[in-house]
This record gives structure tokens, C-alpha cells and sequence, in this order.
């Protein structure tokens, strides 16, 4: 179900007639005339001059305060300049009662009501005005004022009462104005064709190329701008993708040269929408952004309620249901609160996709179908179409394949009255998926592949999804190699697509982004992996899913890498120290994607191997690959596992986590979840290797994997010290990166430590004797409480620096303000122990808490961490959560971890769940006793927890912490001198003095007299 409903730009009334100044005739030089005086303001603002002619207008009506003229103008000035209260007050002076049915009183109704509408009003509240200009109008035979009122009239109907009775107020005003009227004559026959065009009525676009045509004749800019809007809709509807850009961007630049800021919001949104359904989401957000602030200074709440809704789809795009729906329960409320039927009703539109998000199918459905019936009773095909499809796709999701088919007829009927081959390729899109559900491969082949052809070459996300259906559709046929070849060159262009993107955060969401189907869609890549692992083509089936994985940071790590060697060049070529070779000559490959003999030899040891899965929905079978370190001169292999959907063990893994963070131990559902996940592999390892690196998906980058128990009953940390990173590439990396650094850095300084702990929250609050006081900044309220035992960690850890000299930063020294600013380089191991706020559904909501100071705010987001300057073996991050996030396909866990590991960490610790602040402070002393012995990282995280173990701690003590990034790194730390408590040395020296003043006293006695 692509997610293509346009925001409300098409027919709304509300923004054409609030663009419009004034669009009235060209006459002379200027007189009183009402219409003469409406002209002379609105020129005079688009030229800048407005203060001049202002203040003529101020000095008559101080010479003489009953001036209509002046009043008039005055109002208009200011209706244009967005004070609207003084226009109000200024209007309704001059059809107040008792005053003369004359021209001014004509105007100043329509005025009143064009301001109305620029701040978002609309509906009876702005008829009530236009009526009785019109009444007045006819009464003084004034056909000019009587065809603006008709037209307005009649652009204000079109969303309420349809395209109907708005075309025969807008063919009354084309008869009844003068022939004078060239300017107004010719916005009312673009307003026409808008109308013609968005209801796909015959002759749409004859209708438009005659307005058109009439509006550059005339030279009226709103008529020109009536018509550009009519013309991007066109385009739009034919797929005509580079017409439709080339039309907004004039759009634009046509309401900045008329300095109509609430004109230039509507083009600047049109412009969003379209890059929104284009999948340029970066694009469409900073568009949208500027928009609002256009909207708002303008004083429009009509347009900002259109931005929230746009911003609302692009959320959904991004699967970000959460902040979705926020902001289209805020257009909701505002559309109803404006009266505004047609636009409330395209809003409404947007809430079945939230509640299929949320799996509520029948609410959905519901939804659809309440939606469908009010577009068919107003003639919009558009609309219609997408809506059966939208009901097609939930029909599909409840398994009724009949209704779901039912449905796609009647979306191919409104196709074609639209004739809009996206359209129509939507439809066959649709019409491949319910033939996949139905077994019929050859006609889901058909579907797709008329879907690719209909899809315009600059949709990438669409095309995308489109060629991994047909490499679905060839799995599952058997057709192995022609799924592979599909597969692949669909995402080398994808790759070449995302390498033309400049926004950080939509790089990295590239893959997540699409046409609100991303899970469907990585159905399709788990299906494919599978099929070419149970076919024997386990290398292909690997080397598929890493080209997938942390693409971003990988590429990242890889120009970071260039750049600290002194080379520009990450184009994969001959590596300067060990002729390593990134993933070899494939047009668009990332530059951080290693082959599976790259990946197998930079393996450390036998000591260690890598897991890594592939998962999907909708029922999707889940496949393990175990890469192990390959012999001296062997390619590498690599061993494949297909394993169940991750779908059935989605309730599990959120129930382990549950009651594990709880304080309980649930045996059987630790024991199910690694039969279901461990135990295929961890049969077929050899016993020598104890080291897991886990390359998760999907869901299953929430399960606690030490707390499993494997076949014999014990732990997986009982019998394997495990990690976690993004992709195999990444931590294959790190370890070439390591590798060369440790050469590099044979003679460097002994380890430098900075610990962060105890800092000075805003809004702090002390904790309660008997509080739980947790590191995370989103389980509390009325302030954070103050973190006491975090500042003894911060200690603990800087005295196993090299002679107890780490450097500590307590209380307001723990600033971001010093992390932002502070020469980060030298220090090999970085350890915060503070508050976390860790957003699992929206990427920009995670941080870290520390002291806000020098003007800065205390929270470090996780764009800050990355552009920090590290050359850190370790940071910890002794916090709630820490290593959560948003989980975004296949980039993984977008938090706190991996912007560390790009800007020069090699290795982060961080927690699953909420950690205590007391309870945090025995793991973290264990941990780095076990370094300073030596240890790599992921053994003395492992010695840590089984010291836990010991100790009779519960699995949400030890299995929270989990190193992410290289697992073997060591630091050159020491172990400090046990510390003696102050009583003990106290008594003992009161021992001493007590035992040496006996002492004195016997000799005294003893002494001759």
C-alpha cells in the first residue's frame, strides 16, 4: 500500500483565495475607486513601497477621519502585511450599520473575508461575508465587484460542496465581468482549469493550456500562480515527474518575487509533498520546515495545519508511527476547528495507515471505508483510487483475498478516469502482491513487473520495492540465480541513489524509508536470503544481507579511516598496510561492504566467530550465517541456518525481557528462545571457539543473548563471552583498523582515562532514602533525581589509569559544554555514569543527560557524539538503555552506540534495560579489574558477569551490560591498590597509641625510683 494521498493542496479554497491579493484589472493612473485602491496596496507591497503609500493614506484620514478611500486602503495594506486585527477593525468600519451601500462597503466585506481565509478560516464563517458583497454588488450594478465575489464564492465552494457548484459560480463570474477585467478574468478560468485537472474532468487540458495562455497575456501574477498550481497537479497525475519539479520551482519563485509569504508556504508545501512521495524525505523536511515558518509569519493556521499533516507523512514514510500520528491529530483538530470539511477529511486520510501501523485492522477498514464514500460523493478519482487500494491491502491483511480483489477492480476503474499511469501502476503493484499471497507466481510477475515499468526513473524507494517483489517472485519459483542477479542490481541502485544524498539522518533511513511497506519489503530480502542459502548459494545469500547492513556507518568508518591514513581514496582499492580490498568493482557498492574472504581472514582468531541473521514479517523465515576465520590462502566459508519467522518469537522476546528486567529468571523462556535462535549453530562450532559476535535483525536486536540458556542449561555468557555489532563489515573493520593502530601506537603513552559521574541536572531533585534511583532520564518526573553512587564509579574508574591519574568530572563540571569542546584524542577510555534517554521510536529523541553550562544544553544528542573527535579503545556508557534505539532496517539500533563507534571508538559498553545507580557500581569494578589484567574487552565483560554470578546476582544486574564494536580490544590499564577504609585506619592507629602509651607506663613503672 504506497503511502501517496497529496496533502490538502488541490482544491482548498482557503489557500487559493488567501494567496491571492488582488487580482484586478490594470487600469490607469489610480483614482478612489474602491477597486483602484485595493490594486494600488496590493503593488505597493509586492513592490515594497507599502510604508510610502501608508503614510499618504494615514495623513487624509487625519485631515479628515471619515474618509472611505483611505480606510480601505489602509485595511488592505495591512491585510496584506498579515495584521489582521488592525485590517479587521479597519473593514468592518466601513460596512458597520449605517453605513452607505457603496463600492468601499463591497470591498471591504471581500477584503475581510480574503483575511479570514489567510488565517485558516473558512466554511459559513467566511460565506457570511461574500454573500452580501455579492447582494450589494448586483444592487449597485457593479459588475467588476459582483464577478470577484462569484469568484470567490466559488473557489471557496469547491471543497465543500464539490467541483459542481463551484464551476457554476466560477462560469457565472467569467460572464458576468467586464471585458475590462483581463487580470481577474483570467484567474477565475485558472482557478477553472485547477478544478478540471484535479477531477480529471474532459478537456482538463485544453482548459488549462487556454488559462494559462490567458493568465501570461494578461500579466496578472495570482492568475499565473492559479495556473502553475493546475499545472503541477497535471503532471503529477501523468507521472510526469521532471514537468511537475520544473512548475513547483516556478511556483516558488513567483511567490517570493510577489513577496506573498503565505502564497510562497503553499508552493514551498506543494514542492515538499512531492519530494515526500518522491522518498527525498531529507528534502521534504527542511521544505516543510521553511513552510511553517512562512505559515506562521503570515499568520496562516490553515497552512500550518497542512505542514503538521505533511510532516505527519513523512513521519509515516519513516515508519515513525508515533510522532505520525501526533502531528496528524494536530492537522485534525485544526482542519475541524476551521470548519474546513474537505481538508479535515484529506487528514482523516492519513489515520488508516496508523492504525494498520498499530494492527488495528478493523478500525482501519472502517476508517477507509467512511473516507471512500465522502471522495465519491465529490467526484475526486484520485483519491477514490487510492482508497480502494487502501482497502485492498487491509482486506489482504485480514486474508480476505476475494474482497481484496474486489477492491482492486473498482481501483482500476478510478485509475483510468484519472488516466494517471502511476496510477494504474500502483494497482498492478497491489495486484502482484494479493497474486503472491494467492500461490500465482506468474501473475504476480506480471504485476510487478508493469509496476517498474509505470514508476518514474527518479522514484528510486518505489523501484526498489518493485525489483525485490520480482526477485521474491523468482525465489520462490526457483530460480535462484535470476533472484540473485534482481536482487543485486536493485540494490546497487539504490546504493548509487543514497550516495547522492547529503542529509546524515536520511542516509541512514534510505532503507527504512518507503512506501510505508518497508516490513513487506524486507519480507521479500529475508525470502530471497533463505531460498539462496537452502539452494547452496550461502555466499551469495551472505554477501547479499552485509551489503544491507549499517551501510551508512560502514561507509563512514571507511572515509574516516581514509582520511586518518592520509588518503582520500575509499573507492575500495589496495589497502596501505595489508592489502585488504573492500568489496570488489559492483557499480554502487557501499565503500565500507567487505566480501566474505575479507571479512573470514580479518577474523582474529579460532577463538571467535560471527552470527549474523537475516529476518522479516509477515511470516518471513529468519536465516543465521556463522563465518569463521578462514585458513591461511582459503577464500572463507561461511555456514547457513534457516531458522523460524521472527514473528513467532516477537511476543517471546518482549516477555524475556520483561521479567529478566523485573528481577526474575524465566528458565523455559531462556531455554526457548535459544533453541529457537542458538542452538543450530552453536552444535556445529567447534569447542575451541568462545567468542560470539552477533549480527542481529529486526527484533531480534532486543534479546538479552547472555541470559539465554543453551542445550545443557547453562547461560550463553556461562560459555561464551558475546558482542554485538552493526554489521560484519563494520567490527571486520574495526579489527584491520586496530590491527594498524596497535602497530602504530607501539611506543604511545600509557592509558588516559576521563570519567564523567554525578552531574548537575536542571530541575535536579534528591532522591528519596528508600528510592530506586534509575540512570534513566525517561522513568522519571518533576525533575532528574541526582545520581550519588555515579560519582564513586567516576572515581573508581580513574584510579585504574596508569599511576590513579584519570581525569574526573563531577557535579557542574560533567558538562556537555566540555564534552563538546574538550580535546577528546588523547583519551583511551571515555565512562559516563549519568542519566540516559533512549528513544526506541523516535531517532531524535536519545541522549545523553549531563550538566547544562555555558549557555548549552545538558543533553548530548546522538548527531553531537558522532562528530566528537575520539581515538578511544573504549567508551562506557554506565547508563539506563544506553545501547537502544531506534531499530531502523537494515542499518540496526540508530541510539547511542553507533554514533561512538563513528566518531573513533573501536568499542562501546553500554545496558538493554534500566540499570540502578547503587547496583551499576560492582559490574563496572569487575569489568575493569578484569582489563587491567589484561583481559580483551567482551572476556572481562564476561569475567565481570560470572563474578555476578557468583555472587548470586539476578540476570538484569550482569546480562544489561553488552560491548558493541570490536570485542577484543584491551587497554593498558592498571589495577589499583586496594583502599583502606578510613575506621580501619583509624582504630589501627588508635591501637598503635594505645598499645605504645601501655608500653610507656609499664617502663615508667618499672624505672628505678
Amino acid at each position: 500500500m504506497r503511502l501517496a494521498h497529496t496533502i490538502p493542496i488541490v482544491l482548498a479554497a482557503a489557500i487559493s483565495a488567501a494567496a491571492s491579493a488582488a487580482a484586478l484589472p490594470a487600469q490607469g493612473a489610480a483614482t478612489d475607486a474602491p477597486a483602484d485602491i485595493v490594486r494600488a496596496a496590493t503593488e505597493a507591497v509586492r513592490a515594497d513601497t507599502a510604508a510610502r503609500l501608508r503614510g499618504r493614506w494615514e495623513a487624509r484620514l487625519r485631515r479628515d477621519s471619515s474618509d472611505r478611500a483611505a480606510t480601505l486602503g489602509l485595511a488592505t495594506i495591512s491585510r496584506l502585511t498579515f495584521a489582521y486585527d488592525d485590517a479587521e477593525r479597519r473593514f468592518r468600519r466601513l460596512f458597520a450599520e449605517g453605513a452607505p451601500r457603496d463600492g468601499h462597503r463591497v470591498h471591504a466585506r471581500i477584503g475581510l473575508a480574503l483575511a479570514k481565509e489567510a488565517q485558516g478560516e473558512s466554511g459559513e464563517r467566511v460565506f457570511a461575508l461574500y454573500r452580501p458583497a455579492l447582494a450589494d454588488a448586483r444592487a449597485l450594478g457593479d459588475t467588476l465587484a459582483e464577478g470577484e465575489a462569484l469568484y470567490r464564492t466559488g473557489s471557496l465552494l469547491a471543497p465543500f460542496a464539490g467541483a459542481g457548484p463551484s464551476l457554476v459560480y466560477l462560469d457565472s463570474a467569467m460572464r458576468t465581468l467586464p471585458g475590462r477585467a483581463d487580470g481577474l478574468r483570467a484567474a477565475v478560468r485558472c482557478r477553472r482549469a485547477q478544478i478540471f485537472v484535479a477531477t480529471a474532468r474532459p478537456g482538463d487540458v485544453d482548459t488549462l493550456a487556454l488559462a494559462m495562455q490567458a493568465a501570461r497575456t494578461s500579466g496578472d501574477l495570482d492568475a499565473l500562480g492559479n495556473c502553475l498550481r493546475a499545472t503541477v497537479v497535471l503532471h503529477q497525475l501523468r507521472g510526469q515527474g521532471d514537468s511537475a519539479t520544473a512548475a513547483q520551482l516556478a511556483l516558488i519563485d513567483l511567490r517570493r518575487r510577489m513577496r506573498d509569504r503565505s502564497g510562497l508556504a503553499v508552493a514551498l508545501t506543494i514542492r515538499a509533498d512531492h519530494l515526500r512521495r518522491a522518498s527525498d524525505f531529507g528534502g521534504a523536511l527542511r521544505l516543510f520546515r521553511e513552510a511553517l515558518a512562512e505559515a506562521r509569519a503570515s499568520g496562516n493556521r490553515y497552512i500550518e495545519a497542512t505542514v503538521s499533516l505533511g510532516l505527519g507523512a513523512n513521519a509515516l514514510s519513516l515508519n515513525d508511527h508515533e510522532s505520525a500520528r501526533a502531528h496528524i491529530d494536530e492537522a485534525v483538530a485544526a482542519f475541524r476547528a476551521a470548519d474546513d470539511s474537505a481538508s479535515l477529511m484529506l487528514a482523516l486520510s492519513f489515520r488508516p495507515f496508523v492504525s494498520i501501523a498499530a494492527g488495528a485492522l478493523d478500525d482501519a477498514r472502517r476508517q477507509t471505508t467512511e473516507l471512500l464514500a465522502y471522495w465519491q460523493r465529490h467526484g475526486d478519482w484520485v483519491h477514490v483510487n487510492d482508497l480502494w487500494r487502501q482497502l485492498a491491502v487491509i482486506e489482504m491483511r485480514r486474508g480476505d483475498y476475494e474482497a481484496s480483489a474486489r477492491a482492486l477492480d473498482e481501483a482500476e476503474v478510478a485509475a483510468r478516469r484519472v488516466q494517471s499511469p502511476g496510477s494504474l501502476g500502483a494497482v498492478a503493484y497491489d495486484r502482484g502482491r494479493l497474486a503472491l499471497l494467492r500461490g500465482d507466481l506468474a501473475a504476480a510477475e506480471r504485476g510487478f513487473a508493469r509496476f517498474v515499468e509505470s514508476v518514474d526513473t527518479t522514484d528510486r524507494l518505489l523501484r526498489y520495492d518493485g525489483r525485490l517483489r520480482l526477485a521474491e517472485v523468482y525465489a520462490r519459483r526457483g530460480e535462484l540465480a535470476r533472484a540473485e542477479a534482481e536482487m543485486t542490481a536493485a540494490g546497487d541502485a539504490l546504493d548509487a541513489w543514497r550516495a547522492t544524498l547529503t542529509d546524515p539522518e536520511m542516509r541512514a533511513l534510505a532503507f527504512q524509508a518507503s512506501s510505508f511497506e518497508a516490513n513487506d519489503r524486507n519480507a521479500s530480502v529475508a525470502v530471497v536470503v533463505a531460498a539462496l542459502a537452502r539452494g547452496g548459494r550461502a555466499r551469495a545469500a551472505f554477501e547479499i544481507a552485509e551489503a544491507r547492513r549499517a551501510r551508512d556507518l560502514a561507509e563512514r568508518l571507511a572515509r574516516a579511516r581514509a582520511l586518518a591514513d592520509g588518503d582520500a581514496s575509499t573507492d575500495g582499492g589496495d589497502d596501505a598496510d595489508d592489502g585488504a580490498k573492500t568489496r570488489p568493482a559492483r557499480a554502487g557498492a557501499p565503500t565500507g561492504t567487505l566480501a566474505l574472504a575479507e571479512i573470514a581472514r580479518l577474523l582474529p582468531d579460532d577463538e571467535t566467530a560471527i552470527l549474523e541473521y537475516v529476518t522479516g514479517t509477515t511470516g518471513a523465515p529468519t536465516t543465521l550465517f556463522v563465518v569463521r576465520r578462514a585458513a591461511a590462502g582459503a577464500a572463507g566459508t561461511v555456514e547457513a541456518h534457516v531458522l523460524p519467522s521472527a514473528d513467532s518469537l516477537v511476543g517471546d522476546i518482549s516477555r524475556l525481557v520483561g521479567l529478566i528486567e523485573g528481577g526474575d529468571d524465566p528458565e523455559a523462556l531462556e531455554r526457548r528462545l535459544a533453541a529457537a535462535l542458538l542452538d543450530s549453530a552453536v552444535a556445529a562450532l567447534p569447542p575451541a571457539v568462545r567468542r560470539l559476535v552477533v549480527v542481529p535483525d529486526g527484533p531480534l536486536h532486543r534479546v538479552p543473548w547472555d541470559a539465554l540458556r543453551l542445550a545443557d542449561g547453562r547461560w550463553a555468557a556461562e560459555r561464551f563471552a558475546v558482542s554485538i555489532a552493526p554489521s560484519a563489515s563494520v567490527v571486520a573493520a574495526l579489527w584491520r583498523s586496530r590491527a594498524r593502530d596497535d602497530a602504530r601506537d607501539a611506543g604511545r603513552s600509557p592509558a588516559r582515562v576521563l570519567a564523567f559521574g554525578d552531574p548537575a541536572f536542571a530541575n535536579e531533585r534528591a532522591a528519596r532514602p528508600d528510592e530506586a534511583v534509575y540512570r534513566s532520564a525517561f522513568a522519571e518526573t518533576g525533575g532528574l533525581p541526582r545520581l550519588p553512587h555515579s560519582a564513586r564509579e567516576a572515581r573508581l574508574v580513574a584510579r585504574f589509569a596508569p599511576g590513579g591519574g584519570g581525569d574526573v568530572r563531577l557535579r557542574e563540571e560533567a558538562s556537555a559544554w566540555y564534552l563538546r569542546h574538550a580535546e577528546l584524542e588523547p583519551y583511551d577510555v571515555l565512562h559516563f555514569a549519568t542519566h540516559a534517554l533512549v528513544d526506541e521510536r523516535v531517532a531524535t529523541r536519545t541522549a545523553l543527560a549531563l550538566s547544562a553550562g555555558g549557555g548549552e544544553s545538558g543533553f548530548v544528542g546522538a548527531a553531537e557524539l558522532a562528530s566528537l573527535d575520539l581515538d578511544a579503545a573504549l567508551v562506557v556508557l554506565s547508563a539506563c538503555r544506553s545501547a537502544g534505539g531506534v531499530v531502523v532496517d537494515g542499518e540496526g539500533v540508530q541510539g547511542l552506540t553507533a554514533p561512538l563507534l563513528e566518531a573513533g571508538a573501536r568499542s562501546v559498553v553500554a545496558t538493554t534495560w534500566r540499570i540502578g545507580d547503587r547496583g551499576a557500581v560492582p559490574l563496572v569494578d569487575a569489568l575493569y579489574r578484569g582489563l587491567a589484567r589484561g583481559l580483551p574487552l567482551t572476556d572481562a565483560l564476561r569475567e565481570a558477569k560470572l563474578d555476578a554470578m557468583r555472587r548470586g546476582a539476578p540476570p538484569a544486574e550482569w546480562a544489561a551490560f553488552t560491548a558493541v564494536g570490536d570485542p577484543l580490544v584491551r587497554v593498558a590499564l592498571v589495577e589499583p591498590p586496594p583502599r583502606v577504609r578510613w575506621w580501619i585506619v583509624a582504630v589501627a592507629a588508635f591501637a598503635v597509641a594505645l598499645l605504645a602509651f601501655v608500653v610507656a607506663l609499664a617502663r615508667r613503672r618499672r624505672a628505678p625510683p
